[in-house]
């Protein structure tokens, strides 16, 4: 690498290692460091000799005055899950420190551990050694040729990756010699540093830690949950010298749950591919940094959410999707005005603070928003969420659209989901459309009534509607082939289910669950379904497979929506068939449909003029 070009930084970092009253981020640093103050001055002034370690001296300036923050986790609990780890003689190095960094940033494992910082216990000689290796690999390695240093400094120089104990796996962790020399073979110029990432092995990488250690120190298997996945493929980057980093949205837009991933920072091009994501929305993405990002300055008492309170993460929002910067300002004044205000969005049936503003008598300003999307600005007076002003949509255009509730303006809704409707499931109801259905008074089927569907209900279910009054004892059902139905329901003239005698076979389509499913495959029987005596039936209602988001008799919802003050219900009511009707409801408001009963897979909605709802 060539140092020419940065020798005239030399003289103006110099300058640093003298003392000063300065409130600089190094100074802060070393002063955290307490006693261990001379550890940290010794690693600047190791570099500070020759101009041939600029570099370096940056890099351990780099290191140092981003310090304040970072710590390893020490307790009675973390440190015997540690030797558990470190004895099994079968896994590899890479896998043991894996697992260790994983484990520290699980929330039961830190609530019951301490904080050991690195500014007040990290080593001159450990820090020197890891800086030395690291230049080292930044020198021998083709493909970091002239990458750019600051790249250098946030993605590969971090000696830590999570809360784990420092030591020097830089020292410990080798590229196998083999995927080098293939490497040395091929043509370079073809290989990005992210596809280099997929060519290049560790050196010893034997047997993985087992799983039965994994259950038992864990609960379960963590690497499923794309949380603990992430760690383990960035320590795995970072180990064979590829810049990565750990991205992540807190809280989906539009579903529940979260999503982390690894990505390559590769220079030569932009990867804004999200693995995984796939039709769930972000309105916040953001990235894991070894540099300190922002410090909060709260009043006296303020609460601040614990994710904001982190200082390593750094919003990357615009290098994934089209953003806006706007201004919120508070529905009624503020009396006692908070420093922050947030912008919420609805994930895990509550909503959730996922960016952040600071708050003045006019309002917030809110960078880098995704778009099409809802969200409740709110701030935290006595610790408690209270909303600024009402729900709304940032629309693609930028502009904000405030869901007002009309208490003088009134519709009637029927509700068939509480969930979007996805296109798989509309398709399997589409499929059912041409079900056949024969009854019979007699089990051998002479002169059957052959009936079809009439009716494919918002997409959610199909129904046949009988106007006869003649009794029937056996049905013969002809689903098509490879489709998939959930339930088939029997109602006799008072719109009450008939209990059917089944083969076990398609049990599954006659047990209430609308979550099992019979599967219609090449050479499967019909359906014989035999009421218990001669009835009259009224309607048969055939539900496809499906996510169980419907609406499902003997199930109690409540339907609310939102106001100043928070949700507001409209009622409970428990269901009679697969649709609710409400009436008497505010137009122009942001609703939520809540199943009492069970499920959590919940989407807030609106409804337009025309009577269209909406997910969000």
């Amino acid at each position: 690498m060539n140092y020419n070009i940065y020798y005239l930084h030399f003289i103006l970092v110099f300058l640093f290692i003298s003392c000063t009253t300065q409130d600089t981020q190094l100074e802060q640093a070393l002063s955290l460091a307490g006693n261990n103050r001379h550890e940290l001055e010794q690693v600047l002034t190791h570099y500070s000799h020759s101009a041939k370690d600029s570099l370096k001296l940056r890099a351990a300036r780099f290191l140092i005055e981003n310090m304040p923050g970072h710590y390893t986790l020490e307790g009675d609990i973390i440190n015997k899950y540690r030797e558990k780890i470190y004895a099994d003689s079968n896994a590899s190095y890479f896998s043991k420190r894996a697992l260790e960094i994983s484990m520290t940033h699980m929330k039961e494992i830190q609530q019951v551990s301490r904080k050991q910082e690195d500014a007040r216990h990290i080593k001159a000689a450990f820090l020197i050694r890891h800086i030395n290796l690291s230049f080292k690999r930044l020198e021998e390695y083709s493909w970091l040729q002239n990458i750019p240093f600051d790249l250098f400094l946030e993605y590969i120089l971090p000696y830590r990756m999570g809360h784990e104990r420092i030591d020097l796996w830089i020292d410990s962790l080798e590229i196998s010699p083999i995927s080098l020399e293939k490497l040395k073979h091929s043509d370079d110029l073809k290989y990005t540093i992210e596809n280099i990432n997929y060519n290049l092995q560790l050196k010893n990488l034997n047997k993985p830690i087992s799983n039965d250690l994994i259950y038992q120190l864990c609960k379960n298997y963590i690497y499923n949950d794309c949380r603990f996945k992430a760690i383990y493929n960035n320590f795995y980057s970072r180990a064979i010298t590829i810049p990565s980093a750990i991205d992540c949205i807190p809280y989906y837009a539009n579903r529940n749950g979260y999503h982390y991933w690894n990505i390559t920072m590769s220079p030569e091009a932009r990867n804004t591919t999200i693995p995984m994501a796939l039709e769930r929305k972000s309105s916040k993405i953001y990235r894991r940094t070894y540099s300190r990002q922002f410090t909060l300055t709260p009043k006296e008492g303020e609460y601040i959410p614990e994710f904001f309170q982190d200082p390593f993460y750094k919003d990357v929002s615009n290098e994934y999707m089209y953003t806006a910067n706007i201004h919120v300002h508070p529905y009624l004044p503020v009396k006692k005005t908070p420093n922050y205000a947030y912008l919420s969005v609805f994930c895990n049936l509550k909503w959730q603070p996922i960016a952040i503003g600071e708050l003045t008598s006019t309002g917030a300003d809110f960078k880098n928003m995704g778009k099409k999307l809802v969200y409740l600005p709110v701030h935290y007076p006595k610790r408690q969420m209270t909303p600024l002003h009402y729900p709304f949509i940032l629309n693609l255009n930028e502009e904000i659209k405030y869901l007002i509730p009309d208490t003088l303006a009134k519709q009637n809704l029927r509700l068939y989901r509480k969930y979007p409707l996805s296109n798989a499931i509309y398709n399997y109801n589409k499929q059912l459309e041409t079900t056949i259905i024969e009854l019979s008074e007699t089990s051998n089927f002479k002169s059957p009534d052959t009936l079809s569907i009439t009716s494919n209900i918002a997409g959610t279910y199909c129904e046949c509607i009988l106007n006869s009054k003649k009794l029937y004892r056996h049905s013969r059902i002809e689903i098509p082939m490879g489709c998939a139905c959930a339930e088939i329901i029997f109602l006799d003239s008072n719109n009450l289910p008939i209990p059917v005698q089944i083969d076990s076979t398609f049990i599954a389509g006659f047990d209430g669950n609308p979550l099992t499913n019979i599967n219609r495959r090449y050479n499967t029987p019909n359906i014989l379904a035999n009421f218990p005596h001669p009835v009259q039936l009224s309607k048969i209602i055939i539900l496809p497979r499906s996510d169980g988001n419907g609406i499902y008799p003997g199930e109690e919802y409540e339907l609310l929506y939102h106001d100043l003050k928070g949700w507001q219900s409209l009622g409970r009511q428990i269901a009679t068939d697969y649709y609710l009707d409400y009436n008497n409801v505010p137009r122009g408001a942001l609703y939520w449909l809540h199943n009492r009963t069970k499920g959590v897979e919940e989407r807030i909605f609106t409804v337009d003029e025309k009577g269209e709802i909406r997910f969000y």
